[in-house]
């Protein structure tokens, strides 16, 4: 509402107040709206001030937030999960939360949690006559004075323990006050009795609603919803009722049809984005050239849409991103130059050069760790098969809508020393700016100069069903690959071939009977030590929930109470238990693998193994919490879509002594590797896409080293530890005896951090 408008509603007023005036008395607070800013007016306040004002019949209970105003807790977000510790199932405490941004005339503050029921309203928690020095209140702490529940009608906090099914929705309000809660009599202070007191002195509110359901409630129905099949990764550009053109539109369709692309790719806008959907595979040579390997191969995403801005403008800032930063005009994404996260746009890092490293082919790209195709340098191999070849040429499109040309001017004229920015473009006289590509670092699009929203930008998720990580967990040698070669056969099925120190490693894939997207690998990888493995993995989810058809031939894995032998003078017994999978090695090599693929239904169990070894013991740990995509969600689709939750313990037993040599704690140094969704509010999405909205994610190669005694993890962080109550262990936790100190670790998010490395050198016991 402009502020003219307010102006002509308090004119209104004005003439009726003769009118109305018996009413006005009995509403002496009315809400007033100043352009976004929501405060408490009386109604004479009008005469003085034309600043507008809009009745609203709230309750206090429903005000609105004041601007800044606001109520956030270290252990959960606004529209997220209340965590089980702070429920009947954990350890029954209040949560923590801290405020700020409260109204200048603050005194007290009030606090109230409370679930609107079908029978009524229940509330868990009243507290009131906070002083307005405090701006926190801690986990079971009490601030001012403690109403009741209506649980028991104590004067405590009161834990969600709901018998009834699906999720329950809580709603913590923070009321801001002029003066302190006066209330008379003897019986308890409830809900409705301090509402009714605070509401001539509140000033504003800010809220917090989280949602809640018992874990025994779950199990009651996820049987049925397991069984529904999960929904494909959904990488389509949206449909459309009606079709918007724009100038900028007909451009980047153009650019690709000019080309001679449009059989393979198709641009789509609606009115802030034109969509450029392909499989993301280039009709050229690919892999060619490469000595630095990743062991990656280039699969097919079909429905990959990138989203080009049709307005773009300069930001104040440029924009790095560990992706994609464009699309060129075939429909291959195009990255920065790095291989290793987002780059210091100011220093060229050699080290993560990919150029540098061997890693491109030569074309200019390489698949990545999703097993994508893309380019990290000028599109070589594209430009020579473009019909519309000349420097006057668009090869593609940045994400904030600026296009990209050769490494000549659009007139011919070469590009001075020094001309481009930080970014590798220049101001252009028909699209504001343009990228360039260069024959020196940064070779292509660096960063992105115009605004974007990163929130929109789609990700290729790795191949799903690989549950023992034969594909995911590759870690090759930097350099030193002979005769790499890749193959494509009639039948759809690709090949990669190469030698290293006079061995040959391959890594193949056919088209699989179980579904579109789907393909039977089959592969020897330097990373895996040579061993033939095997698998079906899929581009987008696997046709079933059922157990993955990945097999692999480790000769030291072990499985529950069998040994493997390692030579030592010690002899060890290790017991674990992990939500969903891990894989443990002593330095390098293989001491057990969950015997349980991540993907079948209800993946715990506890792992016991036996073998002799010697002191010091380089212990490494790879932990896996199950995920249907990179939106880091289970269960996708079902009434019971949600984040899941990980956990793992583990002890040592010298068995020599019968003495309980380690366990683990947050000693433990552990690097997150895959953390997703960035923001919990993508849980309750209807159609959950990876990397678009608010399901983003990081995600990042373990590096190659880590497995080696010499590696350095001194940037690494702490393990978490973590109640049992929010692990919640499940099947086979109870079969083993655990140690007093054996902690539960993870990263510090339970539901986002979905896979872990992590480390720690046991020393002999004095």
């Amino acid at each position: 509402m402009s502020r003219l408008q307010n102006y002509i509603i308090c004119l209104h007023f004005l003439i009726s107040l003769p009118i109305v005036i018996s009413i006005l008395t009995l509403n002496l607070v009315e809400y007033c709206v100043m352009g976004q800013k929501s405060v408490f007016l009386l109604p004479t306040l009008c005469f003085f001030a034309l600043s507008g004002c809009v009745e609203k019949n709230n309750k206090v209970e429903q005000a609105s937030n004041v601007d800044g105003f606001v109520l956030i807790s270290p252990k959960m977000l606004d529209g997220g999960h209340l965590p089980v510790t702070y429920s009947c199932d954990g350890e029954s405490v209040s949560p923590p939360f801290s405020w700020s941004g409260a109204p200048d005339e603050t005194q007290y503050y009030a606090l109230v949690m409370h679930h609107n029921a079908p029978e009524g309203i229940h509330w868990y928690w009243t507290m009131y006559n906070i002083p307005s020095s405090k701006s926190q209140v801690n986990s079971g702490e009490t601030l001012g004075e403690i109403g009741s529940n209506s649980v028991n009608n104590l004067l405590q906090y009161a834990p969600p323990c709901s018998k009834g099914p699906g999720e329950k929705a809580y709603q913590f309000t923070l009321y801001a006050l002029s003066s302190p809660a006066k209330i008379s009599g003897n019986e308890p202070v409830d809900r409705a009795m301090l509402l009714a007191a605070i509401k001539d002195i509140t000033l504003g509110s800010t809220t917090m609603t989280v949602t809640y359901e018992r874990e025994s409630n779950k199990r009651r129905n996820q049987s049925e919803d397991r069984a529904r099949p999960a929904e494909p990764v959904k990488l389509n550009p949206p449909m459309f009722t009606d079709s918007f053109d724009s100038p900028r539109c007909d451009d980047i369709r153009s650019s690709v049809s000019e080309a001679g692309f449009s059989s393979d790719v198709s641009v789509t806008c609606d009115k802030d984005y034109a969509y450029v959907a392909s499989s993301t595979y280039p009709d050229h040579e690919m892999m060619t050239g490469i000595t630095g390997t990743n062991e990656q191969i280039p699969v097919p995403a079909e429905g990959y849409a990138a989203p080009i801005k049709l307005n773009p403008k300069k930001a104040e800032n440029f924009t790095t991103i560990d992706a994609a930063v464009g699309v060129a005009v075939n429909g291959v994404p195009i990255y920065d130059y790095s291989s290793q996260g987002e780059l210091d746009v100011d220093e060229y890092d050699e080290t993560h050069d990919t150029l540098a490293l061997g890693q491109l082919d030569n074309c200019g790209g390489h698949a990545g760790r999703g097993d994508d195709y893309h380019y990290h340098a000028s599109p070589t191999c594209m430009i020579d098969t473009m019909k519309n070849q000349g420097d006057d040429a668009i090869i593609g499109w940045g994400y904030d809508g600026y296009p990209l040309y050769g490494e000549k001017n659009p007139d011919g004229s070469d590009i001075p020393s020094g001309t481009l920015d930080v970014c590798n473009g220049q101001a252009d006289g028909k699209y504001g700016y343009r990228y360039q590509t260069s024959a020196t670092p940064p070779y292509i699009i660096q960063c992105l100069v115009g605004e974007v929203d990163t929130q929109k930008l789609p990700r290729v998720a790795p191949l799903s069903g690989d549950s023992e990580g034969i594909r995911a967990d590759l870690r090759p040698p930097l350099g030193g690959v002979e005769n790499l070669i890749h193959t494509v056969s009639e039948e759809g099925g690709r090949t990669m071939r190469y030698q290293y120190l006079g061995e040959d490693y391959f890594t193949t894939y056919t088209p699989s009977s179980q579904g579109k997207g789907c393909y039977d690998f089959q592969q020897k990888t330097i990373s895996n030590g040579g061993k033939p493995e095997s698998g079906t993995f899929c581009r987008g989810e696997q046709p079933s929930q059922s157990k993955s058809t990945t097999t692999t031939e480790h000769n030291a894995i072990t499985t529950t109470q069998h040994s493997v032998t390692f030579s030592g003078e010690h002899n060890f017994k290790l017991d674990t238990w992990a939500d969903n999978w891990f894989a443990a090695y002593i330095g390098d090599t293989l001491l057990v693998e969950d015997s349980v693929p991540i993907t079948t239904e209800r993946s715990f169990n506890a792992e016991s193994i036996s073998f002799s070894a010697d002191y010091p013991i380089e212990l490494n740990v790879i932990m896996k919490d199950f995920k249907q995509n990179d939106s880091g969600l289970e269960y996708i689709g079902a009434r019971n879509q949600q984040m899941g939750d990980g956990g793992f313990i583990m002890q040592l037993t010298d068995t020599d002594t019968n003495k309980v040599v380690a366990v683990s704690n947050s000693d433990w140094k552990c690097e997150v590797l895959h953390k997703a969704p960035l923001n919990k509010l993508c849980e309750s999405e209807s159609n959950p896409v990876a990397g678009l909205g608010y399901c983003t994610f990081m995600s990042k190669e373990a590096p190659t080293n880590w497995l080696q005694r010499d590696f350095d993890d001194s940037n690494w962080a702490h393990a978490t530890e973590h109640l049992a109550s929010s692990v919640g262990p499940k099947d086979g936790y109870n079969d083993i005896n655990w140690d007093s100190s054996a902690q539960f670790i993870w990263g510090e998010d339970l539901e986002a951090d979905n896979t872990i490395i992590c480390k720690t050198t046991i020393e002999e016991p004095q």
